[in-house]
């Protein structure tokens, strides 16, 4: 009976010890040595530092796209700047929607019939109205056009033209028609004066450059 409580005694020693040799080795899989620990500690630093250096790359092509977005703001703004001063300035042909506006003296007293004034106080209207571009018989205005009398015609741009005046504007169409067709305007004028005067709104309008004798009249400054 000894005997076999001993055994049992020493069995269960035996197990215990098991036990508790495998608990160790669980502890040790589960708790990094202090080895494993510093490569951790090591690779976390390394992962902060190539986060760090990603950062500032983000950063900086940020503010390349940026710089780059900004000059190209740049550039169309001095496009569509130099675009306006061009259609201003007649050195181009341009077309757009505007009006077509053909006035005549039709049968009306010598008195009453259109002359250089009459045409630019038309010029004028339009203008006012938004017109970006005009031209009276094909003769595109600018800021260089005379128009002035001569004995039995009108010279635009030096060039002889005469009744009926083809009138083109871009711009606004309604705009345009409205600022002509104005209780008192320049439509009513026409009609209590005997003159013609029809005004239609046209999708597209072709206005042509200006002639080169007027081109060359501009300054340097004046050019864009």
């Amino acid at each position: 009976m000894r005997v076999q409580s001993g055994q049992i005694a020493v069995g269960l020693a035996a197990l215990l010890l098991g036990l508790m040799v495998a608990v160790q080795f669980r502890l040790q899989e589960v708790v990094p040595q202090p080895s494993n620990t510093d490569q951790l500690l090591a690779l976390l630093k390394q992962a902060d530092q190539k986060g760090t250096q990603l950062s500032q790359q983000v950063a900086h092509l940020h503010m390349q796209l940026n710089q780059r977005l900004s000059r190209e703001a740049s550039a169309r703004r001095l496009k569509q700047e130099l675009s306006q001063d061009e259609i201003l300035a007649g050195t181009v042909p341009v077309k757009g929607p505007g009006v077509t506006v053909v006035w005549s003296n039709s049968g009306a007293p010598a008195a009453y019939q259109i002359t250089d004034i009459d045409l630019l106080l038309l010029v004028n209207e339009l203008r006012a109205a938004g017109a970006e571009a005009i031209s009276i018989n094909g003769q595109r205005i600018t800021a260089q056009t005379e128009i002035r009398s001569a004995s039995n015609y009108i010279l635009i741009n030096q060039a002889q033209t005469q009744s009926p005046f083809t009138v083109k504007a871009i711009g606004q169409p309604s705009a345009l028609s409205g600022a002509l067709t104005l209780a008192g305007g320049l439509y009513d004028e026409s009609k209590q004066e005997g003159l013609s005067m029809t005004i239609t709104k046209e999708k597209t309008v072709d206005i042509p450059a200006a002639p080169p004798a007027i081109l060359s009249n501009i300054s340097p400054k004046e050019t864009p």
